[in-house]
């Protein structure tokens, strides 16, 4: 992911208001005020990073907005998961929604996740239930996404598969729970995801990217 925006002034009073139109980055805030800013309707993607579970606050980033490669390979993963997921069954590949962490741990962003939880397609539900995420790499965010935004999404049970993809370089890591998240990584070849049967071609994958 890529953080957006820089901070502007009078940030802090506004992680108060949640449905504020203006743009917030380093932005500290906590917990629930950060969870009333998601809540509405919005054309920011926010995370909160730095967490102190002590003080249940954080810093507000901005993750709108991306390279060009970062798109792209995100929406490579996006269109070769939806055409596999067609075959049928309740599984479907999203990306924008938030995912709601257990304990009383800050809400995340994935790039792409792949949901088979039929709940997560009523109306007004809050967030997603992920079976498997994939976050692209970005230098900016890439220690977050490798440790803090990682550790987040292990606390949901639901979490079967999770991977990181190099957009500077063809790579792609893939950690499974059933492994206890031992590192895999691919520089070529398929990537067999049996927790549904699927099949990610590197190769194809990273096509028109680098």
């Amino acid at each position: 992911m890529l953080p957006g925006q820089p901070l502007r002034e009078g940030g802090l009073a506004m992680a108060q208001q949640p449905h504020s139109s203006e743009i917030m980055h380093g932005v500290p805030a906590t917990l629930e005020a950060f969870e009333r800013l998601i809540s509405g309707e919005q054309p920011y993607r926010y995370e909160l990073i730095n967490y102190d579970p002590r003080t249940r606050s954080g810093i507000i980033i901005d993750m709108t907005g991306s390279s060009w490669s970062h798109g792209e390979l995100t929406s490579h993963f996006l269109v070769d998961l939806a055409s596999q997921l067609r075959r049928g069954g309740p599984c479907s590949v999203q990306a924008g929604r938030h995912v709601f962490i257990p304990d009383n741990q800050p809400p995340v962003i994935p790039d792409v996740v792949v949901t088979c939880d039929l709940g997560d397609r009523k109306p007004g539900k809050k967030g997603i239930s992920p079976l498997i995420v994939i976050e692209v790499l970005s230098p900016s965010t890439e220690h977050y996404d490798r440790t803090e935004k990682f550790e987040r999404y292990k606390r949901c049970a639901s979490l079967q598969v999770f991977i990181l993809a190099s957009q500077g370089k063809q790579q792609i890591e893939v950690y499974r729970r059933d492994t206890d998240w031992k590192q895999e990584i691919y520089e070529a070849g398929t990537i067999q995801l049996e927790v549904l049967d699927l099949e990610l071609d590197v190769d194809m994958l990273y096509q028109g990217v680098l």
